[in-house]
């Protein structure tokens, strides 16, 4: 058993993760980061311009397996995402958690939409008199933003709308044709349909190449032409000569002195199935939302007996997600017969339509804040329209290369508000693989995000009509919670220790010395992506602690 003692120990290499370890070590300070996987080879594990009929199974992957997979997971990312550790839910919940252990996390894989939030998002209760303000607002995390925007890349172009706040950008992606085409419909109905800020490269940027558009995105980018942990951070700390990683290290509990003080982390070595413990001066907690809770609340101890920094009873509670689902879908006429092209590039969306709600009028509509939407379209590798098509054999076939270029589908992506029901806890009789005992999941989607999905399905449908195009359906159904991989709330900051986790920091109130720098010290979702305001925050936090560190007491804070 190591007795090395650490400036800081950091679990977790996502976004969050990723942030905090290069931060600490570009300052000087000597950090053990923990990864509950293995590291990563582009060259092994991506999928490096396979087409489909190159696969096996054609890049579905093995059919007396497929009812294990994720929904993010297929043929190409087989052994990427793993289903060993557990989560139980609570009866009447869905929710699918899908888990990449790997270095990096999420982020070799993430969708890369990269929005600011701002203070429509920040200050949301003081102009709809739900829930509580965040204890920050945009001027104070604005250059954190713009920092990160430099660090990383993200193409978009300057919108000038007030809910969704400028940045510091690379050139857009183009748009494509059905893009040209369903703008002038939005145009009809006064929607705005914009290039979407994405933390991808359109030209060589930080020492990482342009993106060459091959598609291949969410199977793993073996170029480092989108922002990654295992990319763009790792390198820079690793260059430093200030941290250690340890791979296949499964953290079990934070451990606490006599002081009620971090002063470690105990963790299972996943290929001796051995407990090992790890001790630092400081601990950063950036396992993701739901894992974060996970740690803490079995983090018990004589002076915590509910959970490590849980004297509020908040820890696990107002767990939030972005409620997703493909709102409508159907086709543009205007392009039959067009050539084949390959146009969906990005294995993403190009474009966004964001945060749906008459902001001078929040009365207009029966919900409360907003919702984006983000359109798709273009020829993907596998026509997914196919059941709409009538015909068989070589009439079949000939239809779906005429509607090839055609399709376009809408989805949505809604926040939902905090609610006392929606909380993780620790389920008292399982355990996972390592004897690590496992998370319960309690979450239902409320009315109103129920409502806005209804509003974004008949609003859709509208766009593909203005546009000239054909509706084919709506969606029947939102996706699973969970889906979005987008979860928030677990730990919220805010200022009073008796309603908050956290601090404005990060800082956790009943230990100074513990962390967290991940979307779990969020109030709530708003109608952006989590990832980029991840990165901010978290690099926010990690000067916080740095500065803890210089004034010689890591404990001590604000």
């Amino acid at each position: 058993m190591s007795t090395s003692l650490y400036d800081v120990i950091v679990i977790g290499t996502g976004a969050g993760g990723g942030m905090a370890i290069k931060t600490l070590c570009e300052a000087g300070l000597k950090v053990c980061a923990l990864n509950s996987g293995r590291r990563l080879d582009p060259a092994k594990d991506f999928r490096n311009h396979k087409q489909a009929y190159d696969m096996k199974y054609r890049g579905f992957g093995d059919p007396r397996k497929r009812d294990q997979y994720y929904h993010v997971e297929n043929e190409y990312t087989a052994g990427l995402w793993e289903h060993g550790i557990v989560y139980t839910t609570a009866p009447g919940t869905e929710w699918e958690w899908p888990r990449c252990h790997a270095v990096g996390g999420k982020t070799n894989f993430w969708g890369r939409s990269a929005a600011r939030m701002g203070d429509i998002d920040f200050k949301a209760a003081s102009l709809d008199g739900f829930d509580v303000d965040w204890p920050v607002t945009y001027a104070e995390i604005a250059p954190y933003y713009s920092r990160v925007e430099r660090m990383i890349g993200v193409a978009s172009t300057v919108q000038n709308r007030p809910s969704n706040p400028d940045g510091e950008y690379l050139p857009p992606m183009k748009f494509r044709c059905l893009d040209y085409i369903l703008q002038k419909g939005c145009e009809k109905l006064g929607v705005p349909y914009l290039p979407d800020r994405l933390a991808q490269l359109t030209v060589p940027h930080a020492g990482h190449p342009a993106c060459h558009y091959c598609g291949n995105c969410t199977e793993g980018c073996d170029t480092g032409s989108f922002f990654s942990t295992p990319w763009f951070f790792l390198p820079l700390a690793e260059r430093t000569g200030n941290l250690e990683l340890r791979t296949n290290a499964v953290a079990k509990n934070v451990l606490v002195d006599a002081n009620e003080r971090a002063k470690g982390v105990a963790y299972i070595d996943r290929e001796t199935r051995q407990e090992r413990e790890v001790y630092g001066k400081a601990v950063v907690v950036a396992a993701s939302c739901i894992e974060t809770a996970r740690i803490l609340l079995n983090s018990k101890s004589r002076q915590f007996p509910n959970g490590l920094a849980n004297s509020s009873g908040q820890l696990g509670r107002n767990l939030c997600d972005h409620l997703y689902g493909t709102t409508a879908y159907g086709y543009l006429p205007q392009l039959l017969g067009q050539p084949s092209f390959p146009d969906n590039v990005s294995a993403s969306q190009v474009v966004w339509m964001p945060r749906w709600q008459n902001l001078q009028d929040p009365h207009e509509e029966k919900f409360i804040r907003g919702y984006s939407i983000y359109p798709t379209g273009g020829c993907e590798e596998f026509p997914w329209y196919h059941p709409q098509l009538e015909g068989f054999g070589s009439e079949l076939k000939r239809n779906i290369k005429r509607y090839y270029p055609t399709p376009v589908s809408f989805y949505c992506q809604i926040p939902s508000l905090p609610s006392p029901g929606n909380y993780v806890d620790i389920d008292p009789e399982v355990k996972d693989i390592y004897g690590i005992p496992a998370v319960r999941i309690h979450f239902q989607w409320g009315p109103n995000e129920l409502m806005m999905w209804e509003h974004a399905k008949n609003i859709c449908q509208e766009v593909i009509k203005a546009s000239g195009g054909e509706v084919w359906g709506v969606g029947d159904k939102p996706n699973t919670p969970g889906y979005s991989l987008h979860e928030t709330g677990t730990c919220r900051m805010g200022n009073d220790p008796t309603r908050f986790v956290t601090n404005r920091f990060g800082q956790t109130h009943d230990v100074p010395n513990l962390y967290i720098c991940d979307a779990s010290v969020f109030l709530s979702c708003t109608d952006k992506t989590t990832t980029l305001s991840i990165l901010a925050f978290s690099l926010r936090t990690s000067e916080y602690l740095i500065e803890n560190f210089r004034r010689g007491d890591a404990s001590h804070g604000a």
